[in-house]
């Protein structure tokens, strides 16, 4: 079984048991101390704890706990400070004392909140709003900090009143809610608040660091199948929400087309029709025990983004390994037969490789026996779709560039020695040479980017869509007193010397996205490793292909398009909006504009695709995707740019 796939089994939705460790036998104090040596010896990150700042540290430790700035105020930041002082580096104690004042403030913010509903009577047509720009300060006091209260509390309502309820079934639901996290910080145990201080601190260090508790290891222990059931999505805890940090190929989730990496559950519902409840503030293992459950049984999942709040069905299913495989179809185009592969994930079965046996099951073998029907049935050219793919096995990046050039190196990696080792190869296995897309999006990683950058360097394809992840790191698993931790040891480097980390893979084409630039990849993350360039690898490039007359005839689609129209009109609408309106008049207007908005887009790709449009919203949102090809608009560009490509080269 793939190392990559088998990792992402393990730690997704379905790993999490409520099993409880036996808190009294560990030392938190001594198990922190161990993570920060073993991070010190361990990362290719330079660390001494010596060299931390305490004032500096302590603020960034703070504003990791509570990024949006609505738990602490400015004296709890001050009086933090203040007991710094004579204090060494790196105090254990002390940022225990943050983690549990956190909760604390959190619990008097619920309270407050509980009050507000029974004293305050909230007007609806007032015109008001919260900003949407993060915050440049704490609040002063807990005086300042309660008009802002007043006015979170106010949005909840409004969400529940477009949900078509009465201001007292809103209020009642509302004090529910509220309760219910009450309840879940009451459950709250010592081991989840180390869990949270250690995965802070981590992430402080390394945005790719984290700890695992014996726990979370005994449960991949008892949970190595090769099948889970569930939706397909691993996730994480941010600011009291969970967070789809990764979507499982073959998944329900993945599948739906309509949920996104970085998209948080606020809510979970059973059934069709089951009660919606609130999630906010959950442990983490207790909102994976809601989601999870019998293989066919529908889970209702209320998604927050950037565009909004979502309520999607999903039909739980069995993820296996397959579901990552490659899948291929062949198009007519224009006149021409146009091959097109997708790539979930760069997989490996690792046990056969392990035992080396002769035929292993790899994405490399499955793409090649694609690319060898291609040449038999005559393909033109082929469109190889990694969006949405985050990485995998290392090897399989090296390999399955060797389908497409005849030698030469493929990839650089900066050990935890700062030595160089460049992968190379005089064995061609060179499969295809005839024209080549590369499709990938900010959802492209690791992998995906080691093969789009050597595609592009060797200039033997051409990259199109949107600029990639940006992870161009390795992270391994160190044990410490009492579990493990996850850190960096590694980094990425194309041919060329430049870094995949934090930049990506820039496309030759660029493909207009909703998704922002600035919200998702590595540099959303303000601590995210920043690499220097390193010698270039010797290599040999393909012939220049005629890039101008393919960019102008490819930006003139674009505009033309009276789908990517509509996408930079979105765009344009979200950047100019800096703030949510609190009036419901409003938010029921700016509710049916996203609707009608998302229901276009939507439209557009099965017009493309032969199939018949939703006729509106709600047969859009109770629509479950089958399984067959779905032609979108960025598909769509790919083919008319790889048509062009082949009459230049005729």
């Amino acid at each position: 079984m793939a190392l990559k796939a088998f990792f992402n089994l393990l730690i997704a939705l379905l790993l999490f048991s409520c099993s409880f460790e036996q808190e009294d036998k560990i030392n938190y104090e001594a198990e922190f101390y161990s993570i920060v040596t073993e991070f010190e010896e361990s990362s290719i990150l330079d660390f001494d704890r010596e060299d931390i700042d305490n004032n500096i540290f302590i603020e960034q430790f703070i504003l990791k706990l509570d990024k949006q700035k609505n738990t602490f105020v400015q004296e709890d930041l001050n009086q933090f400070k203040q007991n710094i002082k004579n204090q060494p580096a790196l105090n254990y104690q002390l940022l225990k004392d943050v983690v549990d004042l956190y909760y604390l403030r959190y619990e008097e913010s619920l309270n407050k909140r509980r009050q507000y509903l029974n004293d305050f009577e909230f007007n609806f047509n007032k015109t008001e709003g919260i900003s949407l720009k993060p915050r440049a300060s704490f609040f002063l006091n807990t005086t300042e900090k309660q008009d802002h209260q007043r006015k979170i509390i106010k949005n909840e309502l409004i969400n529940l009143l477009l949900e078509d309820k009465n201001k007292v079934e809103a209020k009642k639901e509302l004090k529910k809610v509220y309760q219910n996290r009450l309840s879940s910080i009451s459950k709250i145990r010592e081991s989840d608040k180390f869990g949270i201080l250690a995965n802070n601190f981590l992430s402080m260090l390394d945005p790719h660091a984290s700890y695992f508790s014996e726990r979370d290891l005994e449960n991949w222990n008892l949970r190595m199948n090769l099948s889970f059931e569930g939706i397909g999505a691993i996730l994480s805890f941010e600011e009291e929400k969970a967070k789809i940090q990764e979507l499982m190929p073959g998944g329900p989730a993945i599948q739906s087309q309509k949920i996104q990496v970085g998209d948080k559950i606020i809510k979970v519902g059973q059934g069709e029709s089951g009660r919606l409840r609130d999630v906010i503030g959950w442990r983490l293992d207790d909102i994976v025990q809601l989601i999870r459950g019998d293989e066919g049984t529908i889970v209702r999942l209320e998604i927050e983004n950037d565009r909004g709040k979502e309520i999607v069905n999903l039909t739980r299913g069995t993820v296996t390994l397959e579901d990552s495989d490659a899948s291929s179809e062949v198009l007519k185009f224009n006149e021409r037969k146009i091959g097109y592969i997708k790539l979930p994930s760069f997989y490996s079965d690792y046990e056969c490789l392990r035992r080396n046996l002769y035929v292993c099951k790899t994405a490399t073998s499955d793409v090649q026996k694609f690319l060898r029907a291609f040449n038999y049935e005559d393909i033109e050219g082929i469109v190889l779709d990694l969006r949405n793919n985050g990485g995998g096995y290392l090897h399989e990046a090296d390999s399955l560039t060797r389908l497409f050039i005849n030698y030469g190196p493929t990839v650089q990696v900066k050990n935890p020695t700062k030595d160089v080792e460049i992968l190379h190869s005089w064995r061609s296995t060179k499969v295809w040479d005839k024209p080549l897309i590369v499709l990938v999006n900010k959802y492209s990683a690791s992998a995906s980017e080691i093969f789009a950058g050597a595609m592009q360097d060797y200039n033997r394809g051409i990259v199109i869509g949107q600029t990639t992840f940006g992870k161009g790191s390795v992270q391994r698993f160190k044990t410490t007193s009492y579990g493990q931790i996850k850190l960096t040891d590694s980094l990425y480097y194309r041919i060329t010397g430049l870094p995949t980390q934090l930049f990506g893979v820039e496309p030759n084409l660029v493909i207009p996205s909703l998704v922002s630039e600035e919200v998702l990849g590595e540099g959303e993350y303000e601590n995210a490793i920043k690499p220097n360039n390193i010698d270039n690898a010797y290599f040999v490039s393909f012939e220049n292909f005629d890039s101008d007359s393919l960019q102008k005839s490819f930006e003139k689609r674009i505009n033309d398009s009276d789908y990517f129209n509509k996408i930079d009109e979105i765009k344009k609408q979200r950047d100019s909006n800096l703030f949510l309106s609190l009036n419901l008049k409003e938010r029921k207007l700016i509710k049916e504009s996203d609707r009608d908005n998302t229901l276009e887009l939507v439209n557009f790709g099965r017009i493309l695709s032969g199939k018949d449009e939703f006729a509106n919203f709600d047969e859009y949102e109770d629509y479950v995707a089958e399984d067959e090809f779905i032609l979108d608009a960025e598909i769509d560009q790919s083919l008319k740019v790889i048509v062009d490509l082949i009459e230049i080269e005729s």
